[in-house]
């Protein structure tokens, strides 16, 4: 019986090729885009499961109110004393491994070879608490010794071309905390690269007590690195959180009540635990952090939701144009379904035959989307950013889900149809008295909902890029263009690197600027008269503003010389309205302990610019000049001899920093780094809005061509009539068009709601203007439109003799 049902099912196919061909061809792209999605999910939800102790391995998390009223911040960082403390007073903490590094980068010279490296600074116990799997060496005394050394395979083979290398030495020169040691660095192991499922990356790891060298800090209100800590099994996570916050409170009292005489009320801070599995899609960074806390490969939960939501768009489009193209074909099995009910055949034989002839084409089109996704693959790691091979499809989890997902494809998508099909009367079916295209509900329905998620996706294609040219375009204050951007590595005479590289680059071609400075993350409080005011900190030189083409408003800039301006201060317009300064010019500040709290007058403002993305608002800045922070350098040169500048300036970094790499980028590049996610998706919702309206001009064009073919004696008749060929195409678009025109209708206030919402994650953003839903609109129509008319214009065009014969 079965084979007998799926031999009609195939002489039907091939006798339908036309509507075959889009059904299984639709199915297949949605079904396509539905595993890249579950690929893409799977994926994200793989990171850091490798590590033996990844059930009882957590990270602290601390939660700052800065002030009464503020939102509170959570941030998946610490400073260097919890880790200790909270081991020896919480018993459920059975270790703690202190962890600094991911986006510090040192120089390390090793054979002959200079190169710059990503460093990790761990405590002894990392390899320990972590699964990460070493070639040569043992994990347990791998990092003992202070000037110990483990790098990663692909570390070893740039260096030595090998990985027999343990008891080799590596070199930092002008590191504070080499120079300390007073010996070269020991590599003690060579561990495996990190996983790709790793959100700790690293090429070097050096240990946590060779960083304390030259940085031993005490302060419990820092949270520059990340403290990750094993519980006891089966400890309860919540209340080991509060005992860290009393542990906290009676080790910070001191510091707490100090800073409250100082800055006004003193913060309130609470610890957290978040489960190791848990970072990669909530790294917990701060705003414009450079993540030193060495978890550096985070992602955001919302990515996998966008794509999961766009397959099941596609999927529900591909899935309407089957059930809608098998119900308007089945007006030609009308007299095929009454002569099986004359013969005997029962509603159930014919529904279990029209469902085979579903599941066929279900199954052709599951294999087929095999097939896509092998092919397309390639670009969607190109444009996800991820590295998932097509053997991922093999896991038995998603083979376990894939079969009933299968058979649910098949009952959504033939189910309706065949219960349709099935339940024709045999008289009825015999005379062809069904009718079903343009006058069935569920049918119009269906066509509404194809539309109306097609018309979603080309609104936010158009908002994303109108967002995105706004973000390019936008004048941020300053001219990024043309700006070169470098620094000074390791611990060096600033005041000296800095005279040599200018005496180097005086004059040198295409160089017209040369500014030295300092950025750092971060914003800590400014005392000015009766007021507090949470402020970032740039240091600069009277070359500064020049250099990036910033505007002075007010006052004048620093003078030349460590002491021209020494203790002078430049101000942005966000300063002023935070202090309430009616006059700021002359008003003096008290900077915070990082610069010694000194007193310093206002000399200048400056309009506001963008130091961060636009996602932010410009926050309160002070520009001051130091004498010992002042490791960036900027260049402004000329675009026309860019590459002259860029050899003088890599030949005079070699003589000024010997044994340091080279290493440079463009401010417009920085810039442009900072939306990376935002310009991958834009081009992924691009796709998407594509794919979606050619599976609904493919559902229309075969609806279309079904209804021209019902109808072509009408057509016929008209013509003898008088008809004209655009009076009878606008007769036959219009049902269609209605239908599009309600899609539209339906989608544009979910559009609105969801795009707007993505647009608040901007503190500058377009607006969602009413002519962007006129061109979805106006753009689904004509599509529509276009569609449709080419059968509706090869009807008319057909000789009406030809179609009235047999009349």
């Amino acid at each position: 019986m079965i084979i007998n049902y799926l031999r009609i099912a195939f002489r039907h196919h091939r006798k339908h090729a036309l509507y075959t061909v889009i059904n299984i061809t639709g199915l297949a792209t949605g079904i396509t885009c539905l595993l890249l999605a579950v690929l893409y999910m799977k994926d994200e939800h793989s990171y850091d499961a490798f590590h033996e102790q990844a059930p009882n391995l957590y990270r602290i998390t601390t939660t700052v109110t800065r002030q009464p009223g503020d939102k509170p911040q959570t941030l998946g960082g610490t400073g260097q004393v919890q880790g200790p403390a909270f081991q020896a007073q919480v018993p459920e903490v059975q270790q703690y491994v202190r962890v600094m590094g991911g986006d510090i980068y040192g120089d390390l010279a090793a054979n002959g070879k200079v190169l710059k490296q990503q460093l990790l600074f761990v405590d002894d116990n990392f390899l320990d608490a972590f699964s990460f799997r070493l070639i040569k060496g043992d994990p347990r005394t791998a990092l003992n010794d202070i000037g110990a050394a483990v790098i990663t395979e692909s570390t070893a083979l740039r260096y030595f071309n090998s990985t027999e290398v343990t008891g080799r030495l590596l070199t930092m020169e002008a590191d504070p905390s080499a120079r300390r040691l007073g010996k070269p660095l020991v590599i003690t192991a060579v561990v495996k690269d990190p996983p790709r499922h790793s959100s700790i990356r690293f090429d070097v790891l050096l240990s946590f007590r060779f960083l304390q060298l030259s940085f031993d800090d005490r302060d419990w209100l820092n949270q520059y690195l990340s403290t990750f800590i094993v519980l006891q099994p089966g400890a309860d996570m919540n209340a080991v959180a509060r005992k860290f916050d009393r542990v906290s409170a009676a080790a910070a009292k001191a510091q707490l009540a100090a800073q409250g005489e100082e800055n006004g009320p003193a913060p309130l801070v609470h610890y957290g635990l978040q489960r190791i599995t848990d970072m990669h899609l909530h790294p917990l960074y701060q705003p414009g952090d450079s993540r030193e806390g060495g978890v550096i490969n985070g992602s955001n939960p919302v990515f996998s939701r966008i794509l999961l939501g766009i397959a099941a768009f596609i999927l529900l489009m591909a899935g309407i144009n089957f059930v809608n193209i098998t119900l308007a074909g089945s007006l030609g099995r009308t007299r095929e379904v009454g002569v099986r009910k004359i013969n005997g055949s029962s509603s159930r034989q014919l529904m279990l035959q029209f469902l085979a002839e579903s599941g066929s084409l279900c199954l052709a089109g599951c294999l087929l989307a095999i097939l896509f996704t092998w092919m397309a693959l390639p670009l969607f790691n190109t444009l996800s950013g991820k590295e998932i091979l097509f053997s991922d499809m093999l896991d038995a989890r998603l083979l376990l889900y894939g079969t009933p997902a299968l058979a649910l494809i098949v009952v959504l998508t033939g189910a309706y149809p065949a219960y349709v099909l099935s339940g024709y009367g045999m008289i009825a079916a015999l005379y062809g008295r069904q009718k079903l295209v343009g006058r069935n509900i569920p049918g119009r329905a269906l066509i509404v909902v194809q539309f109306a998620c097609a018309v979603f996706l080309v609104l936010a294609t158009l908002v994303f890029y109108r967002q995105m040219d706004y973000v390019r375009t936008k004048d941020l204050g300053y001219e990024p263009h043309q700006v070169v951007h470098t620094s000074i590595t390791g611990d060096r005479d600033l005041q000296h690197v800095q005279e040599l590289l200018k005496s180097r680059l005086a004059g040198r071609p295409g160089i017209r600027e040369i500014s030295f400075g300092g950025i750092r993350g971060g914003a800590s409080a400014v005392k000015t008269g009766n007021s507090t005011v949470m402020a970032v900190h740039r240091v600069i030189d009277e070359h500064y503003l020049p250099a990036l083409g910033i505007t002075l408003k007010e006052g004048h800039n620093l003078q030349g010389g460590i002491a021209g301006g020494r203790n002078g201060a430049i101000v942005n317009e966000a300063f002023v309205k935070a202090a309430g300064l009616r006059n700021p010019v002359g008003a003096q500040i008290r900077t915070d302990e990082y610069f010694d709290r000194e007193v310093r007058t206002i000399i200048g403002v400056v309009k506001d610019f963008h130091v961060g993305s636009l996602r932010e608002r410009i926050q309160p800045m002070v520009m001051i000049r130091s004498d010992w922070f002042g490791g960036d350098i900027w260049l402004k040169v000329e675009k026309e001899k860019q590459q002259q500048a860029l050899a003088a300036l890599a030949a005079a970094y070699q003589e000024a920093l010997p044994g340091s790499s080279f290493h440079y980028s463009f401010l417009d590049e920085q810039n442009a780094a900072a939306y990376f996610q935002e310009l991958r998706w834009k081009k992924i919702i691009h796709m998407a809005a594509l794919l979606s309206i050619l599976i609904c001009c493919a559902g229309l064009f075969g609806l279309a061509h079904i209804a021209t073919r019902q109808r072509i004696k009408e057509i016929g008749i008209r013509k003898v009539l008088g008809a004209g060929m655009y009076s009878i195409m606008a007769l036959f678009s219009k049902d269609f068009l209605r239908l599009v025109l309600l899609g539209f209708v339906i989608a544009s206030p979910v559009a609105w709601r969801v795009l707007n919402g993505w647009l608040q994650r901007f503190a500058y953003r377009v607006e969602i203007n009413g002519w962007i839903f006129i061109i979805a609109g106006a753009f689904a129509l004509g599509i529509a439109f276009i569609t449709i008319a080419a059968h509706v214009m090869s009807a008319v065009l057909t000789n009406p003799s030809r179609n009235l014969n047999a009349e």
